[in-house]
């Protein structure tokens, strides 16, 4: 990140520079989402979970299960609509929580601070503490084939819909102040 943030704020070659700026929404993106920087080791995932990729759950009784890796990609976005994504940031930037004199943590300036707070969600409250004991994908290519998989816990997807919109309004202003 540091290295793309140079090159956007020091190189003369367009080239270059589109290149770190593509670079640069990506991993600013990525740090911002804690199933990014962050897995599990239990006996169920002696090898880790692969940043909850491993771990299949419900959103509802009835629901098709799924990764709560996907669970979290999702909540960040479940859409490929453009315009549908121009009036979800729109709303969110409108939120009087999310503007900028209410979000702390922008006084973090850091790429290992950013990580960090994306961990510390991770671990607290994507994962419960490690109380969120999801089923093992195990041989199954994916979740759809586990019919054991958990509902997750009332109150779970509302939470991980706030901080995730949180995350991603903290990110864009990050962005933002990293390439001016």
């Amino acid at each position: 990140m540091a290295e793309n943030e140079r090159i956007v704020k020091n190189e003369t070659d367009p080239e270059r520079k589109a290149i770190a700026l593509a670079w640069l929404f990506h991993l600013v993106g990525d740090i911002h989402q804690p199933l990014h920087v962050s897995q599990i080791f239990t006996l169920d995932y002696p090898n880790g979970d692969r940043g909850g990729n491993e771990i299949c759950v419900r959103v509802t009784q009835f629901g098709q299960p799924m990764d709560l890796h996907r669970f979290w990609d999702g909540v960040i976005t479940s859409s490929q609509n453009l315009t549908r994504l121009c009036n979800e940031a729109t709303a969110l930037r409108n939120r009087q929580e999310f503007q900028r004199s209410q979000l702390a943590e922008l006084g973090k300036t850091d790429f290992e601070s950013w990580a960090k707070e994306s961990f510390e969600i991770a671990t607290k409250i994507a994962y419960r503490n490690g109380g969120l004991i999801g089923t093992p994908r195990g041989a199954n290519k994916d979740c759809a084939m586990v019919v054991a998989a958990p509902v997750l816990p009332a109150g779970y997807v509302v939470n991980a819909r706030w901080i995730a919109d949180r995350r991603i309004v903290v990110a864009r202003y990050r962005l933002a102040d990293l390439i001016r």
